[in-house]
């Protein structure tokens, strides 16, 4: 699963949601991709599922890639030329995307996987983590646009075709897997 989410100084509510997602990933056996770095939010993502024994590849253009940036602790690394490699990289290594909260650069990524959903070359939707309605806006202006016939260029696709959101990850990943090679997650509960 392809996480996209901020490497910046994030509220404890959206750091303790990270942490939640990495672990109930890797407690499932879903592989984390994401940006590779140590801090903020993707810190907590990935050292979270290393804790609990997943597998997590970074993916971390070469500027970016420092020691006071890259996670050392990764099970796979891809340094790549730029952000626009890293992109295109993180949407390869997957079929299931997932956005926890997260600034201009995740905003840039999930523009980029909705724009290839709208000409036809992505399939799947994209999983909002709207934790503490983060979200929110996003999806106003998503339905804005669509109302406006901006998302009607490939027949047949529908909002629910590019985004799915929940406030529990639990409930998220129900609802990602039907349309991803995730295996069944019958057996997670949902979190109460």
């Amino acid at each position: 699963m392809t996480v996209f989410c901020g490497a910046g100084p994030a509220v404890p509510v959206y750091m303790r949601a990270a942490a939640a997602t990495g672990r109930l990933l890797a407690e499932h056996n879903i592989h984390v991709v994401y940006g590779g770095a140590r801090l903020g939010l993707m810190g907590a993502l990935a050292d979270a599922a290393l804790a609990a024994g997943g597998e997590v590849t970074g993916v971390i253009p070469h500027a970016l890639h420092t020691a006071d940036i890259t996670h050392p602790g990764l099970s796979h690394l891809h340094v790549v030329q730029d952000t626009a490699t890293r992109k295109k990289r993180l949407t390869d290594l997957t079929d299931g995307i997932l956005a926890l909260p997260g600034g201009l650069g995740t905003l840039d990524e999930l523009a980029c996987v909705w724009a290839a959903a709208v000409h036809g070359t992505h399939t799947g939707p994209v999983g909002l983590l709207n934790t503490c309605g983060y979200y929110n806006p996003l999806l106003e202006f998503l339905r804005t646009a669509n109302a406006a016939g901006f998302l009607a260029h490939h027949p047949g696709l529908r909002l629910e075709n590019l985004v799915l959101a929940d406030d529990d990850p639990v409930r998220l990943l129900h609802s990602i897997a039907p349309h991803t090679a995730l295996l069944t997650l019958a057996n997670v509960k949902e979190a109460t």
